[in-house]
Order: structure tokens, then sequence, then C-alpha cells
């Protein structure tokens, strides 16, 4: 069997270097736009992390690494999801119902690999039905939503949601042809694993922080910290903002 402790160590050199630039571009952008900078940074940071503790738990212990990269798949996946609910101006019902669709074929997929039988079929259906769910929220509702906005709003918007889906695709057949059929060694699959991430990670960096004006847009109308609610459905772009025409559960929403 091949050691993977160096090409955990390589990865984990890459993100955190990905993290520094994009944390560099961030301080550059103008309030406001400089916080979706940040996530990108904090995004590439969280899988660097995993990767150095990836790396010493293999090297060090000849320990399992899943759940460690699957911890940074979480904080790098809630970065994600905010900055795309944040610019698709959706409200708190679709940002948590995408929170649930990413986060939970993250953990589904995980703990499909421990079980047998029955309930690893039914972990296998639960993870292409929160696949499922989270295409259906990004070209559905998030793209209607997104149709009322500025059209740089627009192009960032695109490019994140195919972005992501790519990421998707990669990541979970990666994890059926290694993990399910066992088509893969070890070696192989952290190597296409890590190939995925990287496209998903430096490619959502990369888009981000050269969209200044789309995100100079959303930091307008949008807080980050709000779960994607616009602050004024009237600003930046029609009824961004809401989960559907003149909602009234969200302006419910943005009065707490």
């Amino acid at each position: 069997m091949i050691d993977t402790t160096p090409m955990l160590a390589v990865s984990s050199a890459v993100f955190l270097a990905a993290a520094a630039v994009f944390g560099g571009y961030a301080r550059s952008l103008p309030s406001g736009p400089h916080r979706y900078g940040y996530a990108a940074a904090i995004a590439a940071g969280a899988m660097g992390l995993a990767y150095v503790l990836m790396a010493l738990a293999s090297g060090l212990f000849g320990a399992e690494t899943d759940v460690l990269r699957f911890v940074g798949y979480t904080f790098m996946w809630i970065a994600i999801v905010l900055v795309v609910c944040a610019v698709a101006g959706v409200g708190r019902r679709l940002t948590l119902l995408l929170f649930a669709a990413v986060l939970g074929r993250v953990w589904i997929t995980l703990g499909s690999w421990f079980i047998d039988g029955a309930l690893a079929l039914l972990a296998t259906l639960g993870t292409f039905a929160a696949l499922g769910l989270g295409l259906y929220l990004l070209f559905g509702p998030f793209s209607r939503a997104a149709k009322a906005l500025e059209s740089e709003r627009q192009l960032l918007f695109t490019k994140l949601k195919y972005l992501i889906v790519l990421g998707w695709v990669g990541l979970v057949a990666t994890g059926i042809i290694s993990e399910g059929a066992g088509l893969a060694d070890d070696f192989v699959a952290q190597l296409v694993v890590i190939y995925v991430e990287v496209v998903l990670i430096l490619g959502f960096g990369g888009i981000v922080v050269r969209s200044q004006r789309a995100l100079a847009q959303t930091a307008e109308a949008t807080s980050l910290r709000s779960l994607g609610t616009d602050r004024d459905p009237g600003r930046g772009g029609g009824q961004g903002g809401s989960d559907g025409p003149n909602s009234p559960t969200d302006r419910a929403e943005h009065a707490d």
C-alpha cells in the first residue's frame, strides 16, 4: 500500500496557501465585499487544517482520516453555502433547507461507509435524496430568486451554482467508486478526491474574490450573518431575499 501521508501534507500546504491568498485579496476589497473574500479564505483554511490533522493522524498513528476530512467539509460547505445564499438573496427558510441538504449529504455519506445491509442501502438513498434536494433548490427557488437581481449578481450566482454541482457530482462519484464499489485503492481515491476539492475550493475562491461589483451589490442588500436574508427586498434586485413573491414569512423573519 502506498503511503498517502506526503500527499496529505502537500494538500494541506496548498489549501493553507490558498487561504492566505484569498485572505489577502479580501483585505484589499472595500468594506462589505471583503466579508465574502474572507468566507473563501475560511473554506480553503478549513480544508487546509483538516489535511494537517489528517497528515498527522496518518503519519504518526496510522489512523483513519475520514472523519477529519468530513469535519473539514462541514466548515468548508458552511462558508460556501452562506456566500451562495447571500448572492442569490434567498430567505432564511431556503438557506436552512440548503444547509440541510448539503450537510446532510456530507454526514450521511460518511455514515454509510460504516454500516452494512439494509441500513447502508437506506443511507445511500438518503445521500441521493439530499443531493436531489440540493439540486432542486439551486436550479429551482434559488435560480428564480436570482432572476430578480442585477446582471452581475446573477452571473456570480450562476458560476457558483455550476461549480457547486460539479463539486457535488465529483465527490459523490468518487465516494461510490472507492468506498461503495471498491474500484480504486486508497491512494487513487485520495488523489481523485483532492483533485475535486482543489477545483471546488480554488474555483470558489477565485470566482468570489474577482467578482467585486457583484459582491458590492450583495453586501448592499444582504447580510452574510443573517443566513442570506436581504435587509431590504426593494434594493439590489426586486424579490431577492424572499422565498417567494410577497412572502409574509420572510417579512416576519426580517423583523427578527
